[in-house]
């Protein structure tokens, strides 16, 4: 999130050939970050009742009581923002407000269209089937509840790597206390979060590791940038760059290089594909073609042009080209470790079509992969389904890190 004019409210949004929407959210709370969350929540409440979704904002007034506080830690409201409305919060301007947090977004509507774009859809079809916070009303909470949660367990971290040159190039690792298969270096499960490459954080996933850690594995949480103004193919690039440092610092921690499982959910889904379909030594020729031993995709993305045709293109920023240079499906590299497709019971076609193509076209070629559909799970719980010891995606990713 950009301020582009301070003191002042955005200006007037030109609709063009589209419908002009005016939505807002406002909330009052003692903290600034509760009110700002809460008033976020509400613009997305009054986005989606007049037909309008967080990617058509044109426009966004922040209206604040202490602008200071809130620029000083804009990083952080901006995750905020993000938790609830991606990175779409277009043009920004902030003021001052005598009390509560008021967000003003001025949203162009295109007009319907029939016309099919992709896979027999039209685009307000492509959007429902992608749109999983449209049709889980809770996950607002739910996401919140992994903030929570999250950032409570993140200090009990071992350590903090960096990779790269900011905090979005960080990697929480969580180092079991005692190992419970022998005394030899654990191995490492490294996990990518989810949030349509636009939103969430690494301290929003620290707490799915808790139960791996407490069996004998090593956790690592990776962090990314984010779009915008990232691209997904610098994400993937920078999550290529956390997979290699965790390798090659495997010593200096204590985990074994040579057992490093990976998983991801939705748009970390994606990112372990893309990571699975990786020539590594072609990278680095001192890393191993089988660096990778196993890879579990929840709820992942695996040919990605279908997104170009819906409202989150607009943040992504994909041509129909560079969508399929970033589709794992498409990728000559297999994996050389086993593959798990897992998705919700409850999730849309579309996302249960593209984990069960992805494992088709991974068993034609010789891969060993599975489909695991959870039945009665959505987008937002088949992923809290890593950390439910009882449940067979738990069950699955222990063998895979012991194998």
């Amino acid at each position: 999130m950009r301020i582009e004019w301070t003191n002042q409210s955005a200006p007037e949004a030109d609709s063009g050939n589209g419908t002009l929407i005016r939505a807002e959210g406002r909330a009052a709370a003692p903290n600034l970050k509760d009110a700002f969350l809460e008033a976020a929540k509400a613009l997305g409440r009054n986005l989606a009742g007049q037909g309008a979704t967080p990617a058509n904002i044109e426009f966004l007034t922040i209206s604040v009581p202490d602008m200071a506080a809130f620029q000083a830690d804009l990083a952080n409201f901006d995750l905020l923002f993000r938790e609830t409305l991606g990175g779409n919060s277009g043009r920004v301007a902030l003021v001052r407000s005598e009390n509560a947090v008021h967000l003003e977004a001025q949203a162009i509507v295109p007009p319907a269209s029939d016309e099919i774009v992709f896979g027999g859809y039209t685009r307000s079809q492509l959007n429902r089937e992608y749109s999983p916070r449209a049709t889980v009303p809770e996950a607002p909470d739910i996401m919140a509840r992994w903030r929570i949660d999250g950032t409570a367990h993140q200090p009990s971290r071992s350590a903090e790597i960096s990779y790269g040159s900011d905090p979005a190039h960080g990697i929480d690792l969580f180092m079991p206390s005692h190992p419970s298969r022998g005394a030899v270096p654990p191995p490492l499960h490294a996990y990518i979060h989810g949030g349509y490459w636009q939103a969430l954080d690494k301290r929003d996933n620290c707490q799915f590791g808790v139960p791996m850690v407490e069996a004998g594995i090593a956790f690592a949480a990776i962090n990314y940038p984010l779009c915008p103004p990232a691209t997904v193919s610098e994400i993937v690039t920078a999550c290529r760059a956390a997979l290699a440092c965790l390798y090659r610092r495997a010593a200096e921690f204590g985990y074994d290089a040579e057992r490093i499982t990976i998983s991801g959910h939705s748009a970390g889904g994606h990112l372990v594909g893309m990571l699975a379909a990786t020539d590594w030594p072609a990278l680095d020729d001192g890393l191993p073609a089988d660096l990778i031993k196993g890879t579990i995709a929840i709820s992942g993305l695996f040919e990605v042009e279908p997104l170009v045709h819906t409202g989150l293109n607009k943040a992504l920023g994909l041509t129909v080209d560079a969508a399929k240079e970033v589709s794992p499906i498409l990728l000559p590299t297999l994996p050389n470790g086993p593959v798990i497709a897992a998705v919700g019971g409850a999730e849309s076609d579309e996302f249960r079509r593209q984990s069960r193509d992805y494992v088709d076209l991974l068993t034609r070629n010789g891969v060993d992969a599975e489909y695991l559909e959870m039945p009665g799970l959505n987008h937002f719980t088949a992923v809290e389904a890593l950390a439910a010891p009882q449940s067979d995606l738990y069950k699955k990713v222990v063998k895979l890190a012991f194998r």
